[in-house]
Order: structure tokens, then C-alpha cells, then sequence
């Protein structure tokens, strides 16, 4: 019976690790391409309107600001101009040294407004994102961070 029980649990966690993963529905189409990732593994999230927190760390470009508050694993995004483009932040999850998740918080509530993407990531782990500025109606990146930031989680 013990065997009949482990062979059981066994199939049934090889069944469900095979289940392709489901898109929640604050997830949006991705705006980073990335090679090599699946439509699964790239999570796209729309941020929903709130309040940033003071004293966060944050970076900007010409159209777009965004903060990451690391308790509660948060990324606050702010779209800074009125043109009709939107504010995204593009990060990159690595736990020991290999990448495990991909994903952006995509602002689309419009200029002068803080978006926020509530995420869930393992402690400690490290976070390299960008700030971009893209247009949705056109489908491209109007302008991004020359550089790559780092945070933790």
C-alpha cells in the first residue's frame, strides 16, 4: 500500500509540474521580448493606482520614475509625462547566482500617477531592472534606463 501511495503522489506531482502555468488576470501582454522565455515564465503584471511610501530608493528617466520597496517585495512605478506612453519597469529575479523569474509592472494609469506591482520574492534575492517609456498603441519602447539597476528583495 505504501508503494501504491508514493507512486501515486509521484505521478501526481509529475502531472502537475507538466500543467502549463495560467496568467492571472492583472497580467498583461509582456513588452520586453525575451528569447528563451516562455509566455509562462514571463510574468506581466498592470500596476493599480496607490501611494508611494517615502524613503524608498528610487531612479528616473525622462518619463518615468519607479521605487522598489523590498518589504513587501513592491515596485512603484510613475508615468512623468502626459504622452500618451506608459511607464514600465523591466526586472530580472536571480536566487544563487541563476535566473529564476522574469517579469515588468507596466503603469498605464496615466502621467502623474503612481502604479504598484505587488510581487512575491524569495529573500535576499537579487533584482536587476530597467525603467522604460513605452507606447502600447505602437507596440514599442519610446526611450530605457541606459543602465541596469540593482536591488534586493
Amino acid at each position: 500500500m505504501r508503494k501504491i501511495r508514493t507512486l501515486v503522489v509521484g505521478v501526481a506531482a509529475l502531472f502537475l509540474a507538466l500543467l502549463p502555468a495560467t496568467a492571472s488576470a492583472a497580467q498583461e501582454e509582456p513588452v520586453a521580448g525575451k528569447e528563451g522565455v516562455s509566455a509562462a515564465a514571463y510574468e506581466a503584471d498592470r500596476a493599480v493606482k496607490g501611494t508611494v511610501p517615502g524613503g524608498l530608493g528610487c531612479v528616473a528617466i525622462t518619463g518615468a520614475q519607479a521605487c522598489f520597496e523590498a518589504y513587501g517585495d513592491k515596485w512603484w512605478v510613475k508615468d512623468t509625462v502626459a504622452d500618451g506612453a506608459s511607464a514600465v519597469v523591466i526586472w530580472d529575479n536571480y536566487r544563487n547566482g541563476s535566473l529564476y523569474r522574469q517579469g515588468e509592472c507596466q503603469n498605464r494609469l496615466g502621467s502623474g500617477n503612481w502604479g504598484v506591482c505587488n510581487k512575491n520574492y524569495y529573500e535576499g534575492s537579487a533584482l536587476y531592472f530597467k525603467l522604460c517609456v513605452y507606447d502600447f498603441s505602437e507596440g514599442r519602447a519610446i526611450r530605457c534606463s541606459t543602465d541596469t539597476f540593482l536591488v534586493y528583495a
